[in-house]
């Protein structure tokens, strides 16, 4: 994580995409990454795209059975594989498709997945962490028993970087690290805040955030730098989102305080 990007913004290297799948065109767009001509989203472990008219099947007593034509340049999500009849790639619903010729299966690369990942981390339980004072994907809490020194302890050195930001003693561990621990100042060592700087592995909206974590108490423009903002009231906490711009731009980072 570069701390620069507080006065100047990353380009972006990768863009998550919001898009209809072309299993249920009519239903809401799904929180994924883009992949060829579909989204890839959690709990999916590949996809296959008909090279030639096959069969989309169902088992029923042991047997499989044909529920239509699946058309030739389609793609769909494949969320299990059994070894069974040469072999059958799970669409969802109790759909199949066989293991032919006539379709091509694939995996997502490293980069899909970990993007996928950082999907997850905000998917999955985000403001329940929130609400015990952990920013998560580490485990030191805010204001709790714990303090820098156990922040020394968790990382085993000491810190890389260290900066006033917003009036508060910022210290990053690590290079790669993307939090960032608060005290008051050099002298004290209770946990005021902790920011997570986003790595821009995928592109996350306001939009997003919403599908993810949920709705806001409140959002809107910054009066300190005019920038978009969302508020979440997590109890003795509080939880701030910030963006780059505008309601459409990249978040920047988040703030849990």
């Amino acid at each position: 994580m570069n701390i620069k990007k507080w006065v100047c913004s990353i380009p972006f290297a990768l863009l998550l995409v919001l898009g209809l799948n072309a299993e249920a065109q009519a239903a809401e767009s799904p929180i994924g990454v883009k992949w060829g001509n579909s989204i890839l989203i959690k709990g999916q472990i590949g996809k296959v795209t008909i090279l030639k008219d096959t069969d989309l099947v169902k088992e029923e007593k042991g047997k499989l059975s044909v529920i239509r034509k699946l058309k030739k340049g389609s793609e769909f999500r494949v969320y299990s594989y059994k070894d069974r009849d040469g072999g059958i790639y799970g669409l969802g619903g109790g759909a199949f498709v066989k293991k032919t010729a006539s379709v091509k299966y694939e995996t997502p690369s490293q980069t899909k997945k970990n993007q996928i990942a950082r999907l997850s981390m905000f998917q999955e339980g985000f403001l329940a962490s929130a609400k015990k004072g952990i920013l998560k994907g580490q485990p030191i809490a805010v204001g709790g028993y714990e303090d820098l020194y156990d922040v020394y302890d968790y990382y085993g050195m000491y810190p890389t970087w260290e900066g006033y930001i917003d009036g508060g003693l910022g210290r990053q561990f690590g290079d790669g690290s993307n939090y960032i621990y608060y005290t008051g100042d050099e002298n004290d060592a209770e946990l005021t805040a902790i920011d997570w700087w986003n790595d821009d592995l995928v592109f996350l909206t306001p939009y997003i955030i919403k599908k993810t974590v949920g709705a806001p108490t409140s959002e809107g423009i910054s009066e300190m730098d005019g920038t978009w903002y969302m508020y979440y009231d997590c109890g003795y906490y509080d939880l701030y989102f910030f963006f780059e711009d505008g309601n459409r731009s990249n978040l920047d980072f988040v703030r849990l305080k």
